[in-house]
């Protein structure tokens, strides 16, 4: 029966990519989400987001990739040293498979994070000409109303949470389509300066306006500290390339007064708490693990191995409950994927600072946002997990599209 729906789905959804692939683009970026409904195909797992991919690759390679060839390769040749480093970073995504020792189990996840999200950037380069910057800023924008809406119904009403949570330890945090409030945050927050953007627009800003207001409630009732405090760094990013030094000093001062005054503020930027205290200790574990020897430096724990060989040989579950990364956006790739894919990952990022910032040369607004988006990403991902995840993976590589296109 499952296996039927999902045929008769991915037939459907077929048959609108090719009668109009801009739209279905755009529901598969609304609808990231979807990877929560997990059935098998067989004896493959996978998820609805996996078939709605799966039906646009199959019309793009039938229908556009012959005619988008010649500007696929005009892009490549043009950005030299972003596509470089973009393909490097796939292709040592794959060493996290070969070390892991669970191939089988690596691929599956491997497929989830890597192959199908790269796949999609490439994609999304190649219909450029189609599917331009402001479309994936709206888009993007149109896929939080769904999290924060829920997020907002939880909150009043105290349901519709995972059924695998047990709502009276969240202690009225929600968490929307997720199973932890930081998975909210972690999502919406870089798309929130996206949305500040889109104010903008003329025809658009009264629903940029209500996603905004929608999402930052969703933000603030999830209570995940990382994305606070990555939202007030890329406040305070935004009030510098706005020209506000002034008030970009003063915001800085008052922030490191209410850190002296308040006590739990100051905890948290310290690490003082037990939330931060438990951070350093698995930071701790994963830097003894990798500087043990050569091969564990150079090639990390592989995929999904961070909890087997990582955290489990030495851990006090009293303290610290079981994880699976490092809750660190360097760490985090370094044990997946060695350490070639995390210095690929970081050149890839300064990448895109470095060419967000060639658009706020030529359009002030535009690169702010973009380059907000990429502080709150890396400042909120020092302390979480901001790629691995299926709707995570994605996000990544369509904000990259957004900014390099």
């Amino acid at each position: 029966m499952v296996l039927a729906l999902a045929l008769i789905y991915f037939i459907l959804f077929s048959g609108l990519a090719y009668k109009n692939y801009k739209l279905a683009v755009r529901l598969l970026i609304i609808f990231l989400p979807s990877y929560f409904i997990r059935f098998n195909v067989g004896p493959l797992p996978t998820t609805l987001l996996e078939v709605m991919f799966g039906a646009l690759l199959l019309v793009w390679l039938l229908k556009y990739a012959k005619g988008d060839w010649a500007g696929l390769k005009s892009f490549f040749q043009e950005n030299k040293i972003i596509s470089l480093v973009a393909i490097s970073f796939f292709v040592f995504s794959i060493y996290g498979i070969l070390i892991s020792g669970k191939i089988y189990a690596s691929l599956g996840i491997w497929r989830a994070y890597f192959l199908e999200p790269f796949l999609f950037f490439i994609i999304l380069v190649a219909r450029r000409a189609e599917i331009k910057k402001q479309d994936l800023i709206w888009y993007l924008s149109l896929s939080t109303v769904s999290i924060s809406v829920l997020a907002i119904v939880q909150k009043f009403t105290g349901l519709f949470y995972s059924p695998t949570l047990e709502v009276t330890e969240l202690a009225g945090r929600v968490t929307s389509f997720f199973t932890t409030p930081n998975a909210i945050g972690l999502y919406i927050a870089p798309i929130i300066p996206m949305m500040v953007y889109g104010l903008k627009d003329v025809l658009r800003r009264k629903y940029y306006a209500v996603m905004l207001f929608l999402s930052c409630l969703a933000i603030f009732w999830s209570y995940s500290e990382g994305a606070w405090v990555a939202l007030l760094v890329g406040a305070l990013v935004a009030t510098l390339l706005l020209g506000y030094k002034k008030i970009a000093i003063g915001l800085v001062v008052l922030s490191l007064l209410g850190a002296i005054v308040f006590a739990p503020l100051r905890q948290n930027l310290l690490f003082q708490n037990q939330s931060g205290q438990n951070r350093l200790t698995i930071w701790k574990y994963t830097w003894n693990y990798l500087s043990k020897d050569k091969t564990n430096f150079i090639f990390g724990a592989g995929t999904r191995q961070f909890f087997t060989k990582i955290q489990k040989p030495v851990n006090n579950f009293k303290k610290i409950e079981p994880l699976i990364y490092p809750h660190n956006i360097f760490l985090n790739f370094w044990s997946e994927i060695g350490l070639l894919g995390m210095l690929a990952f970081a050149g890839l990022y300064g990448l895109a600072v470095r060419t967000a910032w060639g658009i706020y040369k030529r359009d002030k607004f535009l690169g702010i946002a973009l380059l907000v988006g990429l502080v709150v990403y890396l400042v909120h991902g020092l302390v979480d997990v901001p790629y691995f995840k299926n709707d995570l993976a994605f996000l990544w590589w369509i904000y990259l599209a957004a900014i390099i296109i």
